[in-house]
């Protein structure tokens, strides 16, 4: 362990030696807020001395760190998100919560973590990652793939986020508007007392003129507004052997909704809402501490709570509104011993065996539930154990966890893995496992979109890969996955209200490849591509899984114009789909243009226009819903 430094950070070694720039990069780069402007992108090391955990490097996983994010431009999750590999995102307006699938599984809690503590989703498969914007942000990593080792449990991967970090007498100031009555402000300092080291930061987001959820065929005229506040604390200390880290963040946001109605056609489907409007606050709070017994065994805890409360009314059908009142709490321990065998001191021969418990309790309120389910409580006590053997060129990991639930029984998971370095900056992998996940309390209580009977979900696949460090800022990475899923918990159409209610899908075979390719052409040209091809298809018919696109991508171009303004130009592709299990309405694939332009006026204020969706496509993600159209934003970022 090393905190020998005035104040303790959160742990970023995953940052600093084994970043992936391909991935990161052809979403996240413009000019940095630095005295530098030079171009560089972080390293990617796959040699004997990564100081990764094994575990780590046997899998796809990509970090953005803060670097990234500020070279971003972008606002939030949603749109940084977009193109990256294995994540499938549909959304309707700019504000609105997004479906989030990952290697086609979704998620009711964990699919997002903050600061190590799992995050309920609003409901199943879709998460408001509007609520997070990248401001308040130190880092993002991406984990594809099951074996998560950050308490999610969820079966296709998860995104990690960890909060803003500043120095002592650090500071920024940002604030952005643009197209539909867009202005974002972010505020935010760090300094340091005899009791430690703090962040405070806080932002704004307003949505004067948003487009509805509803798209235009079904009648939808109006403007959705949005309104959103959130805060962050945090605080850390160092000791001699040991360190404490603490945070709590707030958001609040407000937010006008459509909802079921009766179309023209007499069918019910998503229609305009006037009066529709859901109220959301989510709190997320977490300690986290550490001790070094020794050289060879450090030992960490980490106890969170999370609480998402959701209130409000939206649609109408025979004069019967749907209320959308739900209260999710969880409470979580994770304690973690490392012990660290270095078995020949002359060579890189060592073993590291780690253990420990999660220990999780979910709770859950629907007041208005019309199944008459109005409370759920489960509770989860899951010791587990991992070994992690680095011997030359050679990698090796395992892992036993034994999840007890109060509600579902007794389930093990085992994970394997392996890698071999066959050359000093390749790096070949392969890992294969099952899991299992209990739905939360939201799958199966929200009062529009839950369904008491949902039953959990488990898996059982593997997957293989291959990296090349082709050069300083060179990058090749290919991997191919295929996963057996049962039960899946998916959204499935409700004849009644004309929406998607909470169900098991019985089962689904998951396969694919993912490539992502980044070269530097030159000192001032850059290039980079992601390519995603998924299949999810029901074995028992031959049709496909609904809402889950074959092929998805991202072609990126970068040029450094003159010293101070740098050129992006981005378009993602996603292919058509189906959105019903039955495969007969679909809807058609969506090309779109992104540019940003980015001027680096000096040290401390970068200037940025930014433009989406330019070619102004208007397929809609989701069937019956809107989605935003051309848009462009400017910004100013004033950095101490």
């Amino acid at each position: 362990m090393k905190h020998s430094m005035k104040h303790y950070k959160f742990p970023k070694s995953a940052l600093s030696a084994y970043t992936r720039p391909g991935l990161m990069w052809m979403i996240l780069y413009a000019p940095r807020i630095l005295a530098d402007t030079a171009v560089a992108l972080p390293d990617m090391r796959v040699e004997g001395h990564s100081t990764i955990p094994v575990s780590e490097q046997l899998g796809s996983s990509s970090t953005f760190d803060r670097v990234l994010l500020e070279d971003s431009g972008k606002a939030d999750l949603s749109v940084a998100l977009r193109g990256i590999n294995g994540i499938n995102l549909s959304q309707s307006n700019a504000s609105s919560t997004t479906g989030l699938t990952m290697r086609g599984a979704g998620g009711g809690l964990g699919l997002v973590t903050l600061d190590g503590v799992p995050l309920f989703n609003s409901f199943s498969g879709f998460f408001p990652l509007s609520h997070y914007p990248l401001a308040l942000l130190e880092q993002v990593s991406v984990a594809q793939g099951g074996g998560q080792r950050n308490g999610s449990r969820t079966l296709g991967g998860s995104i990690n986020l960890a909060s803003r970090d500043l120095s002592a007498g650090q500071g920024f100031l940002q604030t952005e508007g643009g197209s539909y009555g867009t202005l974002r402000n972010h505020i935010g300092g760090g300094f340091s007392n005899e009791l430690g080291h703090w962040t405070l930061a806080g932002g704004r987001t307003d949505i004067f003129d948003g487009v509805s959820q509803a798209g235009p065929e079904n009648g939808a005229t109006e403007r959705d507004g949005f309104q959103m506040s959130n805060a962050l604390l945090r605080w850390n200390k160092a000791f001699n052997k040991g360190y404490v880290d603490s945070s709590m963040y707030f958001v609040r946001a407000r937010e006008q909704l459509d909802g079921p109605g009766l179309l023209a056609n007499r069918k019910v489907g998503w229609k305009d809402d006037l009066n529709g409007l859901a109220i959301q606050e989510t709190w997320v709070a977490q300690t986290h501490a550490g001790y070094q017994f020794s050289e060879q065994w450090d030992s960490q805890l980490r106890i969170g709570f999370t609480q998402n409360q959701a209130a409000g009314q939206i649609g109408e059908v025979f004069g019967q509104r749907f209320p959308v009142d739900l209260t999710s709490q969880l409470w979580m321990a994770h304690w973690e011993n490392n012990h660290s065998l270095k078995l020949d001191p002359h060579s890189d021969h060592k073993i590291n065996l780690l253990w420990g418990v999660d220990a999780q309790q979910q709770h859950g309120d629907s007041p208005k539930n019309p199944a008459k389910v109005y409370a759920w409580t489960s509770t989860l006590v899951s010791p587990w154990a991992r070994a992690e053997f680095a011997w030359g060129d050679w990698l090796a990991n395992s892992e036993l966890r034994l999840d007890h639930y109060d509600q579902f029984g007794d389930h093990v998971v085992v994970n394997v893995g392996g890698g071999w370095r066959f050359r000093p900056t390749m790096l070949l992998w392969a890992k294969g496992g099952n899991g299992y996940r209990a739905p939360s309390v939201n799958e199966r209580l929200h009062p529009l979109f839950g369904s008491p009977n949902v039953s959990p979900e488990q898996s059982a696949g593997g997957e293989i890969g291959w990296r090349w460090q082709a050069g300083e800022q060179s990058e090749v990475s290919v991997a191919a996955y295929r996963q057996r899923y049962e039960n899946l918990i998916v959204l499935q159409q409700d004849s009644q209200t004309g929406v998607n209610r909470t169900g098991n899908y019985p089962v689904a075979h998951v396969w694919g490849t993912e490539l992502q390719l980044t070269h530097a052409w030159n000192e001032v040209w850059r290039s980079g591509l992601n390519y995603t091809f998924m299949q999810a298809t029901n074995p028992q018919n031959g049709l496909q899984v609904a809402m889950r696109p074959e092929h998805q991508g991202q072609f990126w171009q970068e040029w450094r114009i003159l010293e101070p303004l740098k050129l992006r130009l981005d378009v993602t592709f996603r292919d058509g789909y189906w959105t019903d299990p039955n495969n007969t309405t679909k809807i058609q694939a969506a090309p779109r243009l992104n540019a940003q332009l980015n001027y680096q006026a000096n040290t401390h204020i970068c200037l940025y226009v930014r433009g989406e969706n330019l070619n102004d496509d208007r397929t809609p993600d989701l069937q019956g819903f809107n989605f935003i159209g051309a848009s462009v934003y400017g910004g100013v970022l004033l950095a101490l």
